[in-house]
C-alpha cells in the first residue's frame, strides 16, 4: 500500500500540539485543547510506534481528538459560567454626576466614567446628579435624583 502522506516526524506532531495549546490559551474554546492533546499523544507515541503512514497518524489524531472532545468537554465546561461576571468590587446605589465625553453623556462614578442606560424617562444634562442603580457589562443603569 502506497501512502499519500509521508509519516510525520514526532517532533512536528509535538510542535503542532504545543502551538494548538497556545491558541487555546488565547481563545478559551475548550475544543482546541483536545485537538492539541491528541497531537501531543500521537507525537509522543511516534517515539515508540513505527507508524505505517501519515494518514494513519492523522486518522488516529482525528479520532482521538473527537473522543476526547465528546467525553471531556462537558467536564471542563462545568466550572465555566455562562452568566456575566458581576462587578463585585463596585457597589451601586450611590450618587454620580453626568458628564460629557466625546459628545456622549456618561456618569462619573467612583473615580471613573461609565456608559449609561437611563432607567426612568428623565431628561439629562451635564452636571445632573443621578443614582447608579446597577452596574452591568461596563454599563451604569441610572435614575435621576429628585434633587436635580
Amino acid at each position: 500500500m502506497e501512502s499519500i502522506v509521508a509519516v510525520i516526524p514526532a517532533w512536528i506532531m509535538l510542535t503542532i500540539g504545543v502551538v494548538l495549546l497556545g491558541i487555546e490559551l488565547m481563545i478559551a474554546s475548550f475544543v482546541v485543547i483536545f485537538i492539541a492533546i491528541a497531537f501531543l499523544i500521537v507525537g509522543l507515541a511516534g517515539f515508540f510506534v513505527a507508524w505505517p503512514s501519515g494518514e494513519i497518524q492523522l486518522l488516529v489524531t482525528i479520532v482521538l481528538s473527537a473522543v476526547l472532545t465528546l467525553t471531556l468537554r462537558k467536564t471542563f465546561m462545568k466550572g465555566m459560567s455562562k452568566e456575566d461576571l458581576p462587578l463585585e468590587t463596585m457597589e451601586s446605589g450611590d450618587f454620580g454626576e453626568i458628564v460629557e465625553h466625546d459628545g456622549d453623556f456618561r456618569v462619573e462614578y467612583k473615580g471613573t466614567t461609565w456608559a449609561i442606560r437611563i432607567v426612568d424617562d428623565s431628561e439629562l444634562k451635564v452636571g445632573d446628579e443621578v443614582v447608579v442603580e446597577k452596574l452591568h457589562n461596563n454599563m451604569a443603569y441610572i435614575k435621576k435624583t429628585c434633587l436635580s
